[in-house]
C-alpha cells in the first residue's frame, strides 16, 4: 500500500543501509536497527528525519509489512540451520551446552544447563556443530557468534573492554603461568601478598605489537632493564585507607550490607536453625549454633527471644546450597581446594553496625566418616581467636564463590540475556518498550559471550580459582532453580523477601528497613524510585488506557516469550508476573532496569578495591579446618605457626595473580561507558512529553550524586564513614574512567 505523507513517522539508531525503496515520491531507507522515511522536499534540502515510537496499532500503514518482516528476520524464521556467521542478525534461544570442552580433555566435560536436572536461563544460540565426544555438547571456536547488532562498537573495541577482557585472559593469564613452576605455590608470608603491589610480577615477553602495554596502563609496565613486562598491581582503596581493615570482625560485618555482596545477608525468623537437606543423606539438620552459644555472645544485650522478635539477628546461610557439593569439591584431584557447608551469625548493635557471634562448618557423613561440624566464636584464647580467624577465611571463600556465581553472574548477566533475545525477537524496533530498554542491553550479549568463551568456561578462571572448581557454574544451576524468581529480583521485594524490609507507607520508600544503614538499600531505593518513576512516566504516555496493554500483541508475545522460552526451566512458575495493565508493565520493565543497571554496578565496579587484596575477600580456600580430623603432628604444626596455616588457605601465588588481574578489568569503566540518565536517546529527544521527563530522571540522578556524598559524610553513620572505612559510592550514577568504585551503566556492560 502506498506510504501516505503524514506517515513520516519513524527513525531510531541508524546503522548500515540495507534496503532502498521509492514509494508515492517518499524515499525509504530500511537500515539494520531503523526505518528512515523521508520525503522528497526533505530529501532535496538534506536529509530530514522525525523520530517517533509507536505501537503496533499504530504503525502507519506502508511500514507494516516492513515492522513485520524485519522481526521474522531477527527471528531467523527463513534462515538455515547452520552455525551463524558475524554478518548475521539472528536472534534464538539455546541452552548452555558450550561450556565444556570434551574433545579435548574428558575432564574439561561439563552437563548441559537448562533442562530439568539443571534448570537455567538460555543464551543465543551460535549453531556450532555438536562435539565428537558428546552429542549434547556443543562445540568450542575461537569467536562465539553474537548477533551483528550486539557487537562492541569500533570504540569501544579500540578503546577498552572486549580486547582488555580479553587480552588478560587470553595473554596475561598464560602468561603468568609460564612464570611459576609449582601451580600450588603459596604465599610464604604477608609481605609476598604486598610486593604484588610495591614489587610486581614478571612476565615474559607478550607479543602484542604493543597493544597490551595500551590497553592495560594499570596493569602492564614496562622494565628499563629488562625485555619483560611487570605485572604491577594498584593498590586497592580498602587496604590503601586501613592495611590491617580485613582482619577486624567489624569490617567483615560492614562488609556484608555495604561491600560487594550485599545480597545474601538474611533476617533470622526462626529458632532453632534447620537444614532442609535430607537428614539420611546429609546428617542431622539442626545447627550446632546454640541458644547458650548465642546469649554468651550478646553478653546481657537481651536474650535469644528478644534478639528475634526485636530484628536483631541476621545470618549468611551458605548451608544447603554448598553441602551438597562438599565431598565433590574434596574429591577433584587437579585443584587444591576444600569446602563445607557455613552459617554465620550476626548481630546488630546498638550502633547501627553488625557484630559476627558464631560460625558453623559441616562436612556431611561418607562412607567412612560420620558428619563433622563444629561452631566457632571470637573469643580471648589464642587457639580459639586463631580457629575463628580461620573460619572467617572459609566464609569468605563461600561468600566470594556465592557473590560471583549467583548475585554477579547468574542474577545478571545470565538472566538478562534472554530478555535482549526476546525484545530483539518481539518487539520492533518502532515499539517504544524497544526504544526504552534497547539502551539496557548494550554490549552485554558481547560480554557474555567472551565469558563463557574464556571465564566460566571449562578450565576458566572461575573453576580454577574459586572453591568450587568444575562444579562452579553448575552450582549457580542449582541457586537458579531454588532461589531465583523474578517478582523478587526487584529490589523492594528482594530486601522484604529476605526480611531486611516490611512494607511501611509512613517510612521513605514505603519500606522500613530492619537495618537502618543499610547503604546498598539506602542508595539502591532511592534508584529504584527514580528509576520506575521514568518508567511510570514512559508508560503511561504510550498506554493511556489500561486496555491498550493486553491488546499490544507484540508486547504479549515478549512477555510469554521471556517466560516460556528464555526461562523455560520455570514457566510453570505461579510467582511470575501477570502482564494487563500499564501498571504490570512498569513493575516488569523496572525491574529489568534495575538489574541491568544497579544491581549490576553494585556486584561489579567494586571487585577489585574489595577482592584485589586476597586476604579481604580470599576466593578459595585450599585447606580444611586444622581442627578437622587432625592428625597429632598437624594439630602442632598449626600450634607452632598458625600464621602458615592461614596463608596455605589463601589461593596460590598464580592464582592470586590470576584473579587480581581479572578483577582489576572487570572493575574498570570503558571511555565510552553510556551512565544511566547521562545521555538522552534520540528516539526520546524527538517526543516532548517524553523529553521532559528524561530531563526530570537526568535531574535526579545529578540529584543522588549529593545525596551519596552527604550520607558518606554522615558520621552517624557507621556502615558508610568512619576511620578506614571506604565510603558506599557503588550506586553513584557517574564516574570518570578507569578503576573507580562508582558509576551505574545503562547497561551490563562488563
Amino acid at each position: 500500500m502506498p506510504l501516505e505523507r503524514s506517515e513520516v513517522v519513524r527513525v531510531v539508531i541508524v546503522r548500515t543501509c540495507k534496503e532502498l525503496k521509492r514509494d508515492n515520491g517518499m524515499i525509504i531507507r530500511y537500515y539494520d536497527n531503523a526505518v528512515v522515511v523521508i520525503d522528497q522536499e526533505g530529501f532535496s534540502k538534506g536529509t530530514r528525519v522525525i523520530h517517533v515510537s509507536c505501537v503496533p496499532s499504530e504503525t502507519p500503514t506502508g511500514l507494516k509489512s516492513l515492522r513485520e518482516n524485519e522481526l521474522s528476520n531477527l527471528r531467523g524464521d527463513e534462515a538455515a540451520d547452520k552455525p551463524r556467521e558475524k554478518k548475521d542478525r539472528i536472534y534464538d534461544y539455546d541452552v548452555y551446552n558450550d561450556l565444556g570442552d570434551p574433545d579435548s580433555d574428558p575432564d574439561l566435560a561439563r552437563p548441559v544447563l537448562g533442562n530439568k536436572e539443571f534448570p537455567h536461563p538460555r543464551r543465543c544460540k551460535t549453531g556450532r556443530p555438536r562435539t565428537k565426544s558428546d552429542p549434547l555438547s556443543e562445540s568450542r571456536s575461537s569467536d562465539v557468534y553474537v548477533p551483528r547488532d550486539e557487537a562492541f562498537s569500533e570504540a569501544k573495541n579500540l578503546s577498552f573492554n572486549v580486547n582488555t577482557v580479553s587480552s588478560v585472559l587470553k595473554a596475561v593469564i598464560p602468561s603468568l603461568e609460564t612464570t611459576m613452576i609449582d601451580k600450588n605455590l603459596g604465599f610464604p608470608y604477608f609481605t609476598a601478598i604486598d610486593s604484588l603491589f610495591n614489587e610486581g610480577v614478571n612476565l615474559p615477553p607478550i607479543d602484542s605489537d604493543g597493544f597490551l602495554k595500551n590497553a592495560l596502563p594499570r596493569l602492564l609496565k614496562s622494565l628499563e632493564d629488562a625485555q619483560n613486562n611487570l605485572l604491577l598491581f594498584e593498590t586497592p582503596e580498602m587496604i590503601d585507607r586501613d592495611k590491617f581493615g580485613w582482619i577486624r570482625d567489624e569490617e567483615f560485618g560492614r562488609q556484608t550490607i555495604a561491600g560487594l555482596n550485599p545480597l545474601s545477608i538474611t533476617l533470622v525468623t526462626e529458632w532453632p536453625l534447620k537444614s532442609k537437606l535430607e537428614p539420611e543423606v546429609y546428617g542431622p539438620p539442626e545447627s550446632a549454633i546454640t541458644k547458650e552459644i548465642v546469649e554468651r555472645q550478646i553478653r546481657g544485650y537481651c536474650t535469644l527471644e528478644e534478639a528475634i522478635e526485636n530484628k536483631k539477628l541476621f545470618i549468611l546461610d551458605y548451608h544447603d546450597i554448598f553441602l551438597p557439593y562438599v565431598h565433590k569439591v574434596r574429591e577433584l584431584k587437579n585443584l587444591r581446594t576444600t569446602l563445607y557447608g557455613s552459617r554465620t551469625l550476626m548481630y546488630l548493635t546498638p550502633t547501627g553496625t553488625l557484630r559476627p557471634l558464631a560460625i558453623e562448618l559441616v562436612r556431611p557423613p561418607s562412607n567412612n566418616k560420620p558428619q563433622w561440624k563444629r561452631v566457632f566464636t571470637p573469643c580471648w584464647d589464642a587457639t580459639g581467636m586463631w580457629l575463628w580467624k580461620l573460619a572467617k577465611v572459609h566464609v569468605l571463600a563461600h561468600d566470594s564463590g556465592y557473590h560471583q556465581l549467583v548475585s554477579h553472574w547468574m542474577r545478571t548477566h545470565c538472566c538478562t540475556e534472554p530478555y535482549i533475545i526476546a525484545t530483539n525477537r518481539q518487539l520492533s524496533k518502532m515499539h517504544p518498550i524497544h526504544s526504552l530498554l534497547h539502551p539496557h542491553f548494550r554490549y552485554t550479549m558481547e560480554i557474555n559471550a567472551l565469558a563463557r568463551e574464556a571465564l566460566i568456561n571449562s578450565g576458566g578462571i572461575i573453576e580454577s580459582c574459586f572453591s568450587p572448581g568444575k562444579y562452579s557454574i553448575e552450582l549457580s544451576s542449582v541457586a537458579y532453580g531454588q532461589q531465583w524468581r523474578f517478582d523478587h529480583e526487584a529490589l523492594p521485594a528482594d530486601l522484604i523477601a529476605r526480611g531486611m524490609a516490611i512494607e511501611d507507607p509512613d517510612s521513605p520508600h514505603g519500606l522500613k528497613l530492619a537495618i537502618e544503614d543499610y547503604p546498598y538499600a539506602n542508595d539502591g531505593l532511592v534508584l529504584w524510585d527514580i528509576i520506575k518513576d521514568w518508567v511510570t512516566d514512559y508508560v503511561n504516555h504510550y498506554y493511556p488506557e489500561e486496555s491498550l496493554v493486553e491488546s499490544d500483541h507484540e508486547l504479549q508475545a515478549w512477555w510469554t516469550e521471556i517466560r516460556t522460552m528464555g526461562h523455560a526451566d520455570k514457566k510453570d512458575e505461579p510467582w511470575w508476573p501477570v502482564l494487563k495493565t500499564p501498571k504490570d508493565l512498569i513493575k516488569i520493565i523496572t525491574t529489568i532496569i534495575w538489574v541491568a543497571s544497579g544491581h549490576h554496578a553494585a556486584v561489579n565496579f567494586g571487585q577489585y578495591d574489595y577482592a584485589g587484596y586476597i586476604p579481604n575477600r580470599t576466593t578459595i580456600a585450599r585447606v580444611k579446618m586444622p581442627c578437622e580430623d587432625p592428625t597429632d603432628d598437624e594439630w602442632e604444626a598449626f600450634k607452632r605457626r598458625p600464621e602458615d596455616e592461614l596463608l596455605s588457605a589463601f589461593p596460590s601465588q598464580i592464582q592470586a595473580s590470576q584473579v587480581m588481574a581479572v578483577l582489576d578489568v572487570l572493575s574498570s569503566h570503558s571511555p565510552d561507558e553510556e551512565y544511566i540518565g547521562a545521555k538522552i536517546e534520540p528516539v526520546y529527544e524527538a517526543n516532548p512529553h517524553i523529553k521532559a521527563a528524561y530531563e526530570v530522571y537526568a535531574g535526579r540522578l545529578k540529584e543522588l550524586e549529593g545525596i551519596i556524598d552527604g550520607r558518606n559524610a554522615d558520621e552517624s553513620r557507621k556502615n558508610r564513614n568512619g576511620v578506614g572505612v571506604v565510603p558506599y559510592n557503588l550506586l553513584k550514577p557517574y564516574s570518570e574512567p578507569g578503576v573507580t568504585g562508582m558509576g551505574v551503566p545503562n547497561s551490563i556492560s562488563i
